[in-house]
C-alpha cells in the first residue's frame, strides 16, 4: 500500500525490527504544522499489511473513535464486532443475551487498543485531523449527530474525508450488531441439527474401514463455511497454521491406498499388480488349461474304451446327414467344413451306414474346422446331427463317452469367454486374448453370466481357486489404477485420488452385479464405503472457491480500506499472534471433530 505524500516514519528504540511509528502530523496546506516537525522527511518503507489487517480496520476504526463518545470502552465494540462479523460470515448471529454479557464484561476491561496496524495508522491520522477541526466521530449504533454533521461543511478537506469514511464504515458494524437472533434454530458452528446424523454416518463409515480414516470437520459436516475455512487456511498458510490440515489430508489419501492394500491382502492374491497384469493372465491361463486338458483327456479315454469294445462295431444310418449336406451347396462356399464332412461320410458310408468307430473319425475332422466363425457355426451344426443319430446307439460305454464330451463342450467351447481365453487366432500361434488382456476380457468386458461360468470352472481345482483370487486382487488394483491416473501428487509424492473415477468404476461393476459376485455382499459393501469416503474427502461441496480466494479478497479489501485517505504509520500490537492463536484453535477443532463432540454441542445449544 503506497504512503500518502508527507508521512513521517522513524524507527523507535525498543520496537522489533521493521516496526515503525508516527512522529507527527501530516504536512499539508489544510492542516497546520506541529512544532518540531520536519517538513518533507525521507520515507521509510512500511511493514507489509496482511489481509486480516485490512479486515479489522473496517470495524476497528469506527469502534476506536466511537469509544470516545460512549461509556463502554471501544475495545468491547471491537471484540464483539469482530466476533459478530466473523460469525455472520458463517451464518451465526449473536443473541441479545450474548451481546449484553459481552458489553458488561467489556466495561470492566481496559481502554481499547486496536490490533491491526492499518487501524492504528488510520486512527492516529484521523485523530490528528479531528483534533485540528474539533469534529467528533460517528457513534456506530447511533450514527452521526446532526450538529456534528453540520460542522463537517466547515472542516478542512482531509478532516471531512476522515469523518465521511467513518460514517461509511461504521454503519456496517452497526448493521451486524442490530441483527435479530433467528428463532427456533439450533446450530453447531453452522451445522443444522438435521444434518448431524449424516455427519455422524460419514465419520462412522470412515472409522469402520479396515484402515480407519479420521475426517475433518468440514468433510464430516459438508457445510460451505467449514470447508471454506479449511481450504483457505491450507492455501493461505501452507507452512504455518494450515500445515496440520494439509498433513491430515495427505494421511487420509495414504489410508485410502492402505485400505486398497488391505482388500488385496484379504483376497489372497499373490501376483495382482496395479500396472502389470500379465501375471494375473498367466495364472488364469495356466489353471484354465489344466482343467480343460483334464476334461478333454477324460472324454477321449472314454471314447477309446468304447471303440475298443464290441459297441464300437455297431452301425448307424447317416444317409440323412449326407442328404442335408448335399443341399448346402451355397453355404459350402463360405464354410469348407460342409464339403469336407460330406466327402468323409460318403467315403466311410457308401451305402449310408457307418460304424460308431468310423463316425468318430468324422467328428474329429469337424472339430479341426475352427479358422473362422462361419466354420465354427456349421461345424457345430454337423456335430449336432452326428449326436442325434448316435444318441441311443451303442451301450453304456458310448453313452458315458458322449456325456463327458458334452460336458467338455459346455465348459470350454460353448462359453464364448472361456473359448476365447483358450483359443488361438486362425492360422496363427497367437492367442485370441493376450495374457496382458485376460483380466480386462474376463472381468471388465464380459457379461456377468460368462464371468460366473469362468469362476465355476476355475474353482474346480486348487490352482483355479488361486487364479480366481488373482482376478479378485486384480480388480482392486484396477480400481487403484483408475482413480490415480491424475498426475498431480502431494508433498509425499503419492498421486491424488480422483473421486469421480472411483465412483464411475465402482458403479460400472455394481450395475452388472460383478462387484457382489467377485467379493460377496459384505466385501462389496466395504468397497462402496471406501468409495463414499474417498468422495467425502476429495470432493468439496458446491460453492467452495478453488482459486486463489485469499488474494482476490485482499484486492477487494484494499479498495475498501483505501477509502480511508489518512493512512499513517502502523504499530504492531500483537494482532498477528492473536489471529494465529485463533486460527490454530479452529484448525484443531477441524482436525479433532467427533460425533460425540458434535452431540455434546447440540445438547448445550438447546
Amino acid at each position: 500500500m503506497a504512503l500518502p505524500q508527507g508521512f513521517v516514519l522513524e524507527q523507535r528504540s525498543g520496537l522489533p525490527a521493521g516496526f515503525v511509528i508516527d512522529q507527527g502530523n501530516i504536512i499539508t496546506s489544510d492542516v497546520p504544522t506541529v512544532v518540531g516537525e520536519v517538513p518533507n522527511p525521507p520515507v521509510v518503507q512500511e511493514a507489509p499489511r496482511s489481509m486480516m489487517d485490512r479486515v479489522k480496520a473496517l470495524y476497528e476504526v469506527p469502534a476506536t473513535i466511537g469509544s470516545a463518545m460512549v461509556s463502554m470502552p471501544a475495545s468491547a465494540l471491537y471484540g464483539f464486532g469482530r466476533s459478530a462479523i466473523e460469525g455472520a460470515a458463517q451464518g451465526q448471529i449473536p443473541s441479545p443475551q450474548a451481546r449484553d454479557e459481552y458489553f458488561r464484561q467489556a466495561r470492566q476491561a481496559t481502554q481499547f487498543q486496536p490490533t491491526s496496524p492499518t487501524s492504528v495508522e488510520a486512527v492516529e491520522s484521523i485523530g490528528s485531523a479531528l483534533e485540528a477541526t474539533k469534529i467528533p466521530p460517528i457513534i456506530p449504533n447511533v450514527g452521526m449527530l446532526p450538529s456534528y454533521a453540520r460542522a463537517i461543511s466547515g472542516a478542512p478537506t482531509q478532516a471531512r474525508q476522515a469523518a465521511q469514511t467513518v460514517q461509511e464504515v461504521g454503519p456496517r458494524i452497526a448493521q451486524v450488531l442490530r441483527q435479530p437472533e433467528p428463532q427456533g434454530s439450533v446450530t453447531i458452528s453452522g451445522v443444522g441439527a438435521a444434518e448431524v446424523p449424516l455427519a455422524t454416518q460419514r465419520m462412522q463409515m470412515a472409522k469402520q474401514l479396515r484402515v480407519p480414516i479420521d475426517l475433518s470437520k468440514g468433510q464430516a459436516t459438508r457445510t460451505l463455511a467449514d470447508q471454506q475455512f479449511e481450504a483457505e487456511t491450507m492455501k493461505t498458510y501452507p507452512e504455518g497454521v494450515g500445515r496440520p490440515l494439509i498433513a491430515a489430508q495427505e494421511l487420509r489419501n495414504t489410508k485410502i491406498g492402505q485400505n486398497l492394500d488391505a482388500y488385496v491382502d484379504a483376497t489372497g492374491a499373490r501376483v495382482a499388480n496395479e500396472f502389470y497384469m500379465r501375471p494375473t493372465g498367466e495364472a488364469v491361463d495356466t489353471a484354465l488349461r489344466e482343467t480343460a486338458n483334464t476334461s478333454r483327456k477324460a472324454y477321449k479315454n472314454a471314447y477309446d474304451v468304447a471303440r475298443a469294445s464290441e459297441e464300437g462295431q455297431q452301425k448307424v444310418n447317416v444317409q440323412g446327414i449326407i442328404n442335408t449336406l448335399d443341399d448346402m451347396e451355397a453355404e459350402a462356399l463360405t464354410a469348407s467344413v460342409i464339403d469336407s464332412a460330406k466327402m468323409k461320410l460318403k467315403k466311410l458310408a457308401p451305402d449310408g451306414e457307418i460304424t460308431l468307430n468310423k463316425l468318430e473319425e468324422v467328428r474329429k475332422l469337424v472339430n479341426t474346422a475352427k479358422d473362422t466363425s462361419t466354420q465354427i457355426k456349421y461345424g457345430g451344426d454337423i456335430k449336432g446331427m452326428i449326436d442325434a443319430v448316435t444318441e441311443n446307439a451303442g451301450g453304456d460305454l458310448f453313452k458315458e463317452a458322449r456325456r463327458l464330451r458334452t460336458k467338455f463342450a459346455n465348459q470350454f467351447e460353448n462359453i464364448g469367454l472361456i473359448n476365447d481365453l483358450l483359443s488361438k487366432k486362425p492360422n496363427s500361434n497367437d492367442r485370441v486374448v493376450a495374457l496382458e488382456k485376460v483380466f480386462d476380457h474376463s472381468v471388465m468386458q464380459s457379461d456377468l453370466d460368462s464371468l460366473m461360468a469362468l469362476g465355476r470352472t476355475l474353482k474346480k481345482t486348487p490352482n483355479g481357486q488361486q487364479a480366481f483370487r488373482e482376478l479378485q486382487g486384480q480388480t482392486i488394483e484396477n480400481i487403484r489404477n483408475a482413480i490415480t491416473k491424475n498426475i498431480e501428487t502431494d508433498s509425499l509424492g503419492q498421486r491424488n485420488f480422483n473421486p469421480k473415477q472411483f465412483d464411475t468404476i465402482v458403479k460400472n461393476l455394481d450395475k452388472s452385479g460383478k462387484l457382489d459376485y467377485m467379493f460377496g455382499k459384505s466385501g462389496a459393501q466395504e468397497i462402496r464405503n471406501l468409495r463414499d469416503t474417498a468422495i467425502t474427502i476429495n470432493s468439496p461441496v458446491k460453492g467452495i472457491n478453488q482459486s486463489n480466494t485469499a488474494s482476490a479478497m485482499d484486492k477487494v479489501l484494499n479498495k475498501l480500506i483505501n477509502k480511508i485517505p489518512l493512512v499513517g504509520p502502523m504499530v504492531e500490537v500483537g494482532s498477528e499472534a492473536l489471529e494465529k492463536q485463533k486460527l490454530t484453535k479452529q484448525v484443531q477443532e477441524s482436525l479433532n471433530y467427533t460425533p460425540e463432540g458434535m452431540a455434546d454441542a447440540l445438547r448445550k445449544s438447546k
